[in-house]
């Protein structure tokens, strides 16, 4: 199977402009990403798993290395499959064969295009659970991205103890007892997806307050808006994919870098 078929196959893509609060749009693939576009890549390891062969061909030295280390087969065979997945978006949207793309490892463990390459003007985020991978792209503008699984059995009240500010408990203990694990799973996305942009890491979960716009965050599931309290301001998308899986993504609004 061809590279591209294998894209349009298996992996679904949503594009948003920025500075503009659309909800994301399903399109077909697009080789071409432009400055103000962000192009948002979803798709489950199921359905990447006919194309393992293929995925595995692409991954470095050091990632078939890196997948070695890990105890479970299951965990092995997943972390070929995301960094083989975007090895071939990154692929179409560089123009190179996705095994001579030269990654590293950024600020808190990011993978990001190493500078020496020539795409510096390729920002990427990545973002997985245990059945879905989620990964955001944009030119010139740093991006964060994660996607959670809306589980109404996790136990997250001595979480949400730690990472939510006096304001966000207040506003979820307003909410139904039977929805408060939503409020927490949009929260959490939100600001993870912020602090992967801006790169903090998850110590500053709590310094990171979003109360002023939980009210749209919650209200409803697919939106987007603007977030003023930063600098710079970010532009916030928050949308469902896959089943049960909720996805929030975050990308700087002001000039770019």
């Amino acid at each position: 199977m061809h590279m591209d078929d294998l894209l349009q196959d298996s992996v679904q893509c949503k594009i948003v402009s920025m500075g503009q609060e659309d909800t994301p749009q399903e399109f077909g693939f697009s080789p071409f990403l432009q400055k103000n576009r962000i192009h948002i890549w979803s798709v489950g390891y199921d359905d990447l798993q006919q194309h393992f062969k293929n995925l595995s061909s692409v991954i470095s030295p050091q990632e078939r290395h890196t997948a070695s280390t890990f105890r479970n087969s299951v965990d092995t065979r997943k972390y070929i499959l995301r960094h083989g997945i975007l090895r071939i978006i990154l692929g179409n949207y560089t123009h190179n064969d996705p095994d001579l793309i030269s990654l590293l490892n950024g600020k808190n463990g990011k993978p990001e295009l190493d500078p020496e390459g020539g795409y510096t003007d390729v920002s990427f985020n990545l973002s997985y659970t245990s059945e879905m991978i989620l990964i955001g792209f944009t030119r010139k503008h740093r991006i964060g991205v994660d996607i959670v699984k809306m589980d109404p059995s996790y136990q997250f009240h001595e979480i949400a103890e730690y990472i939510l500010t006096p304001a966000e408990k207040s506003f979820m203990l307003g909410v139904e007892p039977a929805q408060r694990y939503q409020v927490f799973f949009r929260i959490w996305a939100l600001k993870e997806a912020i602090l992967k942009a801006t790169g903090g890491t998850l110590m500053m979960m709590k310094n990171t307050d979003i109360s002023a716009c939980i009210q749209d965050v919650f209200s409803s599931s697919d939106s987007s808006m603007k977030f003023h309290y930063t600098n710079p301001p970010f532009s916030i998308w928050q949308f469902n994919s896959g089943p049960g899986h909720h996805c929030a993504i975050a990308a700087e609004s002001g000039n770019p870098f």
